[in-house]
Order: C-alpha cells, then structure tokens, then sequence
C-alpha cells in the first residue's frame, strides 16, 4: 500500500498486530504459538475487561486511603481486624532473607499459607511449594477513636505490598478475608 498524503491523524486508538515470524524447521514451532496468543488476549482484556471477585462476584476497582478506612469504620463496633500486607501471593521459594528484613523493620507476626508465625520464630518454607505470605501490619478492635491508627496501618501495608491491602476479620466463618481492596 502507498503512503496516504496526510501529515497527522489524531483520535485513533492503537491497534494490536500479530506478526507472523519466518518459517523454521522446528516441527514445534506454528505461526502464532499458544503464549504469544496468551500474551496477546491477556493485554487486550487488561484494557477492556472489568475484574470481578470470584468469592463473592463484587466489581473489583481501585479505592483510596480513606475510602478503604471509611469501609473498614462501617463495621460492627467491637468486631477484631488484621491489617495484613500480601507480600508474597502465589509464587515458590523459602524467603528467609525477605521475612528477616521485616523483622528488622519492626514487624513482630506473618501468615504464611493462613498460618501466623512470629518473625523470632524459625519458620520452615518448602521452598518447592507456592506460598502465601502476609506481613501482619496491625491487629485492631473497630472503635470510633482508631480513625488515624487504622489509617496509618493500612497506608504502611500499601507501601509493603505493592499497593494491596488486606482487612481480615478475625472469627469469621471462612477461612478467606472478609475484605481484601
């Protein structure tokens, strides 16, 4: 095709192509393998889909600071919390130097896989196995006069974890948090 005698064309969105690699002898090798499609089909529903949990079927979208403690503030007065920092979600490895070096920050507890640990304590991690793993940032009781602490601990969980928090309400029936943002 020629060129088109246009200097600028402005408001068109960008367009995603595949291009097709040269051709090898390699009997495994296909136009467009199974993770380049992958790849290709996960960026385009990045873009246009729209997340859910598959818990409870909410919409999951971004909150601010004080939206995630104005949620945290509407439950029951009395009711037990955890701030709990997902440092580690899903992936393989022992991670001793990572649970040192929050200790060393300050941190006294960790879940790892739903279990709580103290940091002192010498935790064993099957290195082979995908874990969990959440820093325990603050262990609270929803009272009207927590407002600052609850914001201070959910503001130093989104700095540890990549900007993900979690509220885990002690005592409930599941064994997964009631509120994770």
């Amino acid at each position: 095709m020629e060129k088109p005698n246009v200097e600028s064309i402005t408001g068109l969105s960008p367009a995603i192509s595949i291009d097709q690699k040269s051709t090898s002898r390699n009997p495994r090798s296909t136009v467009g393998t199974v993770t380049e499609i992958y790849d290709y089909i996960r960026l385009l529903y990045a873009r246009i889909g729209t997340p859910h949990c598959p818990n409870c079927g909410k919409k999951i979208e971004k909150q601010s600071i004080d939206q995630i403690v104005d949620t945290v503030m509407d439950l029951e007065e009395g009711t037990k919390i955890q701030i709990l920092a997902p440092v580690i979600r899903g992936r393989k490895g022992e991670y001793t130097k990572l649970l040192s070096d929050f200790n060393k920050e300050g941190f006294v507890r960790v879940r790892v896989d739903g279990e709580v640990f103290e940091l002192t304590d010498d935790i064993n991690i099957d290195r082979k196995k995908k874990h969990n793993i959440e820093i325990i940032v603050d262990r609270l009781i929803i009272k009207e006069d927590i407002r600052s602490r609850l914001t201070e601990s959910v503001e130093t969980a989104l700095r540890f974890a990549n900007n993900l928090v979690l509220v885990d309400i002690v005592g409930a029936t599941s064994g997964r948090p009631q509120n994770e943002r």
